[in-house]
């Protein structure tokens, strides 16, 4: 997948955490329900008694061990049985004392079918978005934090409303897109003047995306795409997590320099989540007009299939500054 080594040691890190906390658990469990309940605790050492029954047979390499191991086998299972009725006899579930897996296919091991499992990868591409995002402020914008206030209501704007009546709506969507994501989700641009709260707004999605447990990478354009023409050197790393992210946002489009190689990576990147309907959330200066002369025709009609959010209003750093 071209992830550096440090994240799958991160990832065998975590994982041993895991099966470490559930052991921890599930030992509880079985303290509890031997203080409460002997006839329980009994069947379970009855049941433990079984493996040294398997090693003797095992070991004495008798004639019938075959059928000895099957007459094993089928103690073993009334036994399990006989404990799982008892605790649901006594209001517990019939698994309370069975061993806890966070991961049903690999059972905490990371692996299946002698391949990483996928709970293993998404550890690895956590981890490793993460890094990416270590430098950004993915975690410092709400919705609570974005004020309408600083929004003209009296001066009709060229689409007709006000723009205090243009925000209020695209804080609605905004705020309703966070609330109903889910994958496969839409897509998003944002466009208008710098400074009227496009970067705020993206960044309030990624921060209630992420509390539903999804994987965002948030970035500028042009500082993501640096990264990509270093990786050309250093493996493909970057872009495989821009591409599998589960909510990617990308800033400032159009700021990067025009490199013939910037747009096709670019083309790349946004074209194959979109035929993936991999959502992405994209935030521009530029007006569609200036879009479709900066990008070439591939490009910006990718663009425009995106659902367009216009932020109309004055600079708000600027009408803070002068508070």
């Amino acid at each position: 997948m071209g992830f550096d080594s440090k994240f799958f040691s991160d990832a065998e890190n975590e994982l041993s955490e895991i099966r470490m906390r559930n052991s921890e658990i599930l030992d509880r469990r079985a303290g509890e329900i031997s203080a409460k309940y002997p006839d329980i605790a009994e069947l379970r050492r009855e049941l433990s008694g079984t493996l040294g029954k398997l090693v003797a047979i095992i070991t004495e390499r008798a004639d019938d061990a075959r059928e000895k191991i099957s007459a094993l086998e089928k103690e073993n299972l009334a036994l399990q049985e006989r404990i799982r009725t008892s605790l649901i006899k006594k209001g517990y579930p019939g698994d309370y004392l069975s061993p806890i897996y966070s991961c049903k296919i690999c059972r905490d091991t990371g692996i299946v079918d002698d391949h990483y499992c996928d709970c293993f990868m998404d550890i690895v591409k956590r981890r490793a978005a993460e890094k990416l995002n270590s430098t950004t402020p993915l975690k410092l914008c709400t919705f609570d934090d974005f004020s309408l206030a600083y929004y003209d209501d009296e001066v009709p704007t060229e689409l007709g409303p006000t723009a205090r009546k243009i925000m209020a709506k695209n804080l609605e969507i905004c705020r309703k897109y966070a609330e109903d994501f889910h994958l496969p989700c839409g897509n998003l641009l944002l466009r208008g003047k710098t400074g009227l709260g496009k970067t705020h707004l993206s960044l309030s999605i990624a921060t209630e995306v992420i509390k539903k447990g999804y994987n965002v990478i948030y970035g500028s354009v042009p500082d993501l795409l640096r990264k990509l023409d270093k990786e050309k050197f250093e493996g493909n790393e970057v872009m495989n997590l821009l591409e599998t992210a589960d909510l990617l946002i990308l800033d400032d489009l159009g700021a990067e320099m025009d490199n013939r190689l910037y747009t096709s990576l670019l083309y790349s990147l946004i074209n194959t989540r979109l035929n993936a309907s991999m959502p992405m959330i994209i935030s521009t200066n530029l007006e569609y007009r200036e879009l479709g002369q900066k990008y070439d025709e591939r490009l910006s009609s990718r663009l425009m299939t995106m659902n367009g959010l216009y932020f109309a209003g004055k600079d708000i750093r600027v009408l803070k500054s002068g508070e």
